[in-house]
């Protein structure tokens, strides 16, 4: 038993100490979206506040709810409640953008967001349509680890589509916590084009965990999105029908 164990250490040592275990980038895909919170409903109320090139700040109230729709698809309707020229400004999303709506309270009017008018800005933020909508799952993009430190793993991200906007991301996702901290999206001429950064995470007492605080950063046009939540609610009671276009067409969600 002792010249096995002395074997077993004798290996680790001319490995250099790396870890044998080592995990794939699909395995710690699926690591982050085990950590991720689990709900059937959620409402986020925070605010959103933009900063253009200059440096001028505008701040928006606004209000989220999502629904898990099994599949790992999800449905959200998204609200601005101020300032007055955006109030009640709405965006529904149906199975992570199989459809996408707007509605637009000064023309009570709703408009089908379809084609490559998802890749739009939504209202002035740097999140595209798309980007409210969709994930970064293994139906979307073909993952590889590209390396690892002793805090984080990077990743990257290529598309499936041909379509898609984006030609590759680079995820870095913490090694203890397991969420992604960053993720760069390259345009498809492999040049920089936004940043999403994690600045404030909330652990549960299971393990998962809530983000608080992000921002999404336009590299090109030098403008920046941040997103910060006031208060988070899990499992809350919401009607079959709640995720419609009728329901964005209300005054009050």
């Amino acid at each position: 038993m002792k010249r096995f164990l002395l074997v077993c250490l004798l290996f680790v040592f001319l490995l250099g100490g790396r870890n044998v275990f080592a995990l794939t980038a699909q395995e710690i895909l699926d690591e982050v979206e085990a950590r991720r919170t689990q709900f059937t409903t959620q409402k986020t109320v925070g605010k959103i506040i933009l900063i253009d090139a200059s440096g001028k700040e505008e701040t928006r109230e606004m209000v989220m709810y999502l629904k898990d729709e099994g599949d790992d698809k999800t449905s959200v309707i998204f609200r601005f409640l101020s300032p007055a020229d955006v109030k009640g400004v709405t965006l529904l999303s149906l199975r992570n953008g199989e459809k996408i709506y707007l509605y637009m309270p000064a023309y009570k009017k709703v408009r089908l967001i379809a084609g490559s008018s998802k890749s739009e800005k939504f209202m002035g933020t740097d999140f595209s349509y798309d980007d409210l909508s969709a994930g970064y799952g293994k139906e979307d993009y073909e993952s590889a680890l590209q390396g690892e430190d002793e805090a984080n793993y990077y990743l990257e991200l290529t598309p499936k589509k041909s379509d898609s906007k984006y030609g590759r991301l680079i995820m870095v996702v913490d090694k203890e916590k397991f969420y992604f901290k960053k993720i760069e999206f390259f345009d498809a001429s492999g040049n920089l084009w936004k940043v999403l950064e994690v600045h404030e995470i909330r652990e549960k007492e299971d393990g998962s965990i809530q983000i608080l605080k992000l921002s999404l950063k336009d590299v090109k046009e030098n403008h920046a999105t941040i997103m910060e939540a006031s208060s988070i609610e899990e499992d809350i009671p919401l009607p079959e029908d709640f995720f419609s276009v009728r329901t964005i067409q209300r005054p009050t969600l």
